[in-house]
C-alpha cells in the first residue's frame, strides 16, 4: 500500500510538473540601448570657432546586465562618466552622468520609431537648468547619427549632429 501511495504521488509530481507553464524570460529592459555596448565610438564635432573636437565614448555592460556604465572623452580629456539603467517605478531607461565642469545630466531613454529619444535636464555648475532631447538613429551595427535639439516655442530645433563608427578594440 506504501509503494502504491509513493508512485501515486510521483505521477501526480510529474503530472503538475509537465502542465505548469515554463518559466518565461523577462525581456531585457535595457534592449533599445544594448547595440551600444562593446568597443570605442568616435565621432568629431566642430565648434562654433571652427575648431575639430574628437570624442571617444566607451559603453560597457555592468552588474549582470542590469546597467551600462560609459565614459566619453573630447581630445582624449575625460568629460563624463555615467551610466543607463532600467528605473522599474518609471519603466524606463534613465541615465545620469556628472560633466567635467561640474554639471549634471538626469533623463530617459525612449525608442520612438526608427531612433531612441534621449529626453533631459542639464543642471549647470551655476545652478541654471537646461532641456535638451538627443536623437540618435543606429545607422548599422558599428555606426550612429547623434542629434542635439534644444525646445524652440512648442517644437524641437536642431542644434548640431555628430557622426559616430564603433571601433572593437
Amino acid at each position: 500500500m506504501r509503494k502504491l501511495a509513493v508512485l501515486m504521488l510521483l505521477v501526480a509530481a510529474q503530472m503538475s510538473a509537465q502542465s505548469a507553464p515554463a518559466p518565461r524570460t523577462a525581456a531585457d529592459p535595457l534592449a533599445p540601448v544594448a547595440w551600444m555596448a562593446g568597443g570605442t565610438w568616435h565621432g568629431e564635432a566642430k565648434g562654433p570657432s571652427g575648431k575639430l573636437t574628437k570624442i571617444d565614448t566607451r559603453i560597457e555592460r555592468e552588474l549582470s546586465g542590469k546597467a551600462f556604465n560609459f565614459s566619453t572623452d573630447f581630445d582624449g580629456v575625460q568629460q563624463y562618466q555615467g551610466f543607463f539603467a532600467y528605473d522599474a517605478a518609471k519603466k524606463a531607461i534613465v541615465f545620469s552622468y556628472p560633466n567635467a565642469d561640474g554639471s549634471l545630466t538626469v533623463g530617459t531613454v525612449v525608442p520612438d520609431q526608427d531612433s531612441l529619444v534621449w529626453d533631459f535636464r542639464m543642471t549647470e555648475a551655476t545652478g541654471s537648468v537646461e532641456h535638451y532631447q538627443v536623437h540618435v538613429h543606429q545607422d548599422g551595427a558599428d555606426d550612429y547619427t547623434w542629434a542635439l535639439f534644444a525646445p524652440q516655442g512648442d517644437s524641437w530645433s536642431k542644434l548640431f549632429e555628430i557622426h559616430y563608427h564603433r571601433t572593437r578594440d
